[in-house]
């Protein structure tokens, strides 16, 4: 499923998430292996004693980068079992079950204790809780400099269309831009360290052409409702929207160390 339509969540019944689509799709949001492995090239260097929270895991496109890319511990949560089920069969085949730990959790009420993780990373999936919740309640987890990475949607210019600003505002009120998202980094109690903006190919190869592809198979599961159709026809439009309008939104990495 497209961005806005995960943002909306539950807005088509049944058919508003199908996993049976996810499954096709390396990630469940905009991203890439090279984007993850960017944003982590702004932390120190990882033991095999760090500890790595993927918070909103999904099927683990980016855990699996994790994995490859540091010797740290990671636990992943999610709070989808049939997202955690792909993942752990992931795990299972790349042998790396011995530091992975895969758990049904959610990111609202994340159970670990104060000060006990070196990295919390959250890869598309903070507006489920709230960019400004989210980074000040994950805070009290992380050890004394630990680090918070997330990527989130972001407005790149401070002014935009209005046909544009109505059409993400409308499911996201607290999208705001790169200086807005900053200062509640610095105001939550974090160093910003760095950010960057995802390329384009990051929607557009790695996401939109995964739906494209699915996109009769999925109709055809659903015996091409009304539902199915009106839900297709939404992520067309956002599709189109991107193609217009992404000089001005994309998904933004932050990478904040707490202070």
């Amino acid at each position: 499923l497209t961005v806005r339509t995960q943002i909306r969540r539950g807005n088509h019944g049944n058919i508003g998430f199908d996993h049976r689509f996810s499954q096709k799709q390396p990630a469940q949001g905009p991203g890439s292996q090279q984007s993850t492995i960017k944003a982590l090239q702004f932390l120190p260097q990882l033991t095999p004693q760090a500890q790595l929270l993927d918070v909103g895991c999904g099927t683990g496109a980016q855990t699996m980068v994790l994995s490859e890319q540091t010797p740290a511990h990671i636990t992943a949560v999610d709070s989808s079992k049939e997202f955690l089920s792909i993942l752990k069969h992931k795990a299972l085949q790349q042998g790396i079950t011995n530091r992975l730990t895969v758990k049904e959790m959610d990111m609202e009420q994340l159970a670990f204790a104060p000060e006990s993780l070196d990295v919390i990373w959250a890869e598309g999936a903070i507006y489920n809780i709230g960019f400004s919740r989210g980074i000040r309640e994950w805070r009290p987890l992380l050890k004394k400099d630990g680090y918070l990475v997330v990527s989130e949607i972001s407005w790149l210019t401070p002014e935009r269309p209005q046909i544009v600003d109505k059409y993400w505002t409308e499911v996201y009120p607290e999208m705001g831009t790169i200086a807005e998202k900053t200062a509640q980094i610095e105001e939550a109690g974090y160093i910003p360290v760095a950010h960057f903006v995802l390329p384009e190919s990051d929607w557009t190869s790695h996401y939109y052409h995964y739906y494209e592809a699915n996109e009769a198979a999925f109709l055809e599961r659903h015996s091409h409702s009304e539902d199915a159709k009106a839900l297709v026809e939404e992520n067309r439009q956002e599709m189109k929207h991107f193609e217009k309008y992404s000089a001005y939104y994309n998904y933004v990495f932050y990478i904040m160390q707490k202070r």
